[in-house]
């Protein structure tokens, strides 16, 4: 009897070794399936390789501030009353949006990969959350629109990163205001300050504001499948109040809900993103931040930037000259394919990823030129492939860029 209970234990340790050993087989994500090997091994580093092989990505600004046709930092440039923009918000359907017509288009020109922002400074969440109700689910679309670009992703082989504004939003009532960060919140008269609902009053009440971001993370790693990683943004109130921003801990929850996924945070915050990203070239905001913010945010940029330069690096750029979301201007021009080739070389010659953005029009759909162009450029790759990035010589590119440029100014708070 004894025998036969030590051999019913037996069997069932290995039953459950089985199932553990089948249950590690179907959680390495659906994109990095030809890096299973490395996966068994280490699951961050396969994502890495795969990250760094896919060289070319698909950036989608969208949401209500599209409705201005004037950009998404509308609300803070506009100083727009802020409940009206919160009630015009809910109101927001983005009837054309088509997440299964736009992964199509970044297939066609040859991408890898999609980051989609899912919450902007105006603190709008394009998805189902429990943490609040200013989201698309609780508005007049009742559409989850991250879930249907996670869907579209999948069943395209496309990785799927997650732009989520941590560093601002703007009307959150226990985010910061603008005597902790001059980017906080829109410069309102004190006469059209919204006392009502910008309640944040000190430090203690940023933990409020915290716990809301922590559980969006939280539903972004637990919802919506495997994701490639998130993508944080701005970084000048983390680095003015970086006793505010525990981004270690989300950096942990992150990789404790999905150990492959890669985290992202601008050139750096403490040293331990998995990769930098710039706007417009591959280069340090140290100076941008001395400009813009002060001598002790430069300090706090400079210091992340000597950790993470020779990190794997990528590069963001719009397919638009003025703005990330959509912009209506005279002046606005559109990159033709000679234009983005040419971008793809200079970002081969800096040995980075090229996250090339849209701004959809207000109903979701592409604009033509950004259709037309990356069509054509996808063409030119399926015959030539994408240019050979410089892994020697790419060092002297990055520390010798320092120049502050009026796209720099543009966003980059």
């Amino acid at each position: 009897m004894r025998f036969l209970k030590l051999f019913i234990c037996l069997y069932a340790v290995l039953l459950l070794s089985e199932s553990a050993d089948a249950q590690q087989k179907q959680a390495v994500p659906y994109f990095l399936q030809s890096y299973k090997n490395l996966y068994a091994k280490n699951p961050r580093a396969a994502t890495m390789k795969w990250f760094e092989d896919a060289r070319y990505g698909l950036f989608v600004h969208w949401g209500p501030s599209a409705e201005y046709k004037s950009g998404d930092w509308v609300l803070y440039d506009k100083k727009l009353p802020m409940k009206e923009y919160m009630e015009k918000a809910m109101q927001f359907k983005g009837e054309k949006w088509n997440a299964d017509s736009i992964t199509d288009l970044a297939v066609a020109a040859q991408m890898k990969y999609v980051c989609y922002v899912v919450k902007h400074h105006d603190g709008y969440a394009q998805f189902a959350s429990k943490a609040g109700p200013f989201n698309s689910m609780n508005g007049a679309a009742k559409r989850d629109f991250l879930k249907e670009m996670a869907v579209a992703c999948k069943k395209r082989n496309l990785g799927l990163f997650v732009y989520y504004s941590i560093g601002i939003d703007w009307t959150h009532p226990f985010y910061l205001t603008t005597e902790y960060y001059s980017a906080a919140r829109p410069h309102y008269s004190k006469e059209n300050y919204p006392s009502d609902l910008i309640r944040f009053k000190g430090k203690e009440d940023f933990t409020h504001y915290w716990n809301y971001v922590k559980t969006h993370i939280y539903e972004i790693c637990t919802n919506y499948g495997a994701i490639a990683g998130l993508w944080f943004d701005p970084i000048g109130g983390a680095y003015t109040n970086p006793d505010m921003f525990d981004m270690q801990g989300i950096y942990d929850m992150i990789h404790s809900l999905q150990p492959h996924a890669l985290v992202s945070y601008k050139t750096g915050f403490n040293g331990n993103e998995d990769y930098l990203t710039c706007e417009h070239e591959v280069k340090s905001i140290t100076e941008l931040m001395r400009r813009v913010q002060g001598e002790k945010t430069a300090q706090a940029a400079e210091a992340a930037w000597q950790k993470n330069k020779h990190k794997i690096a990528e590069l963001c750029a719009t397919m638009q000259s003025m703005n990330w979301g959509y912009y209506e201007s005279p002046n606005q021009k559109h990159k033709t394919p000679d234009q983005v080739m040419a971008l793809l070389e200079n970002t081969a010659a800096n040995n980075a990823n090229l996250l090339l953005n849209i701004g959809p029009y207000p109903d979701g759909s592409v604009v033509p030129e950004d259709r037309q162009t990356l069509m054509e450029v996808g063409k030119i790759l399926r015959k030539q492939g994408l240019p050979k990035p410089d892994k020697v010589g790419y060092m002297k590119l990055r520390e010798t860029k320092t120049k502050i440029t009026e796209r720099d100014l543009e966003t980059q708070k």
